[in-house]
């Protein structure tokens, strides 16, 4: 894929017209400007960069996401601001917690998780996903660290891929929740205790899809019955699952200090491994 500077304006004004008229919402845009040029062009490329802006012409796979964020940047400014990724969880580094966004990833790319700066097109460092994390903290993690948030990362990239793919009711609430658990840990106004309860919702809704393709599911937030329930039905059981970190009840919501940000973290986790087991035996 080659084009020119007057070429892509032509282009870039077309797509985005088509998107106006489409009441596509403008944050929306640039990624799926990105694809439908790919998609005009019979190719595939990166939809995000990760080094210093490329804006040479002609375009091609590998520069096209800078010119695009560049063009929309110009034109929309601050309405562009909206989160893009496809998830988002908790990492609790040294007794602080920080925020592992989730990229859109499209085609084929290694995922490792490294101290240092890892440059290539195909590489996705998982630590450059982490929100304001120190330099001397990232410097500081350990070897099982850095295994441990890659194994976390591609578990809950693998579900929020998978969540993108579904619309159904228990689906779309379960996005919202697994949302609101990890901004409740990370954001300003920590609450975790109501993080840990949103975590548990994630994980009864995705529970709840998974036993609605063979039964209308039992209207309880018991975590360990609806399990019970759902391998009843099929799913292979896990005994490394901590269905234990689940043993509170929803007074949590209102007692802001029954659970602690530690506790809350790995409740967090342990949806996200409950969701994965659920998604990857799923016929929907």
């Amino acid at each position: 894929m080659r084009i020119d500077e007057s070429d892509f304006e032509f282009e870039m004004s077309e797509v985005d017209k088509v998107f106006a008229d489409a009441k596509v919402p403008i944050a929306a845009r640039p990624i799926q400007a990105m694809i439908a040029i790919f998609k005009r062009h019979q190719t595939t490329g990166l939809l995000s960069s990760f080094g210093e802006l490329n804006l040479i012409f002609p375009i091609n796979e590998t520069n096209l996401c800078d010119h695009v964020g560049v063009w929309y940047e110009t034109r929309y400014g601050a309405k562009l601001n909206i989160d893009p990724s496809l998830g988002r969880f908790p990492l609790l580094l040294e007794g602080a917690a920080y925020e592992c966004r989730i990229p859109l990833i499209i085609g084929s790319r290694i995922i490792l998780t490294a101290k240092d700066q890892m440059v290539g097109q195909m590489i996705l460092n998982t630590l450059d996903h982490v929100i304001d994390l120190p330099s001397l903290v990232r410097e500081r993690l350990s070897d099982l660290a850095e295994a441990e948030i890659q194994a976390l990362f591609i578990t809950c990239a693998n579900v929020s891929q998978k969540l993108g793919r579904l619309k159904q009711d228990f689906i779309i609430s379960a996005k919202s929740d697994m949302l609101l658990s990890s901004d409740l840990i990370c954001g300003y106004s920590v609450n975790a205790s109501l993080s840990a309860w949103h975590s548990l919702q994630f994980a009864e809704k995705v529970i709840k899809h998974y036993i609605s393709s063979f039964k209308t599911p039992a209207r309880t937030h018991d975590i360990a019955k609806l399990m019970t329930m759902a391998e009843q039905h099929g799913l292979p059981k896990d005994k490394r699952i901590d269905l234990g970190l689940f043993s509170f009840d929803a007074s949590v919501r209102y007692e802001p200090n029954q659970i602690d940000v530690e506790r809350a973290v790995r409740i967090n986790h342990e949806a996200w491994r409950i969701a994965y087991n659920i998604l990857i035996h799923s016929k929907s």
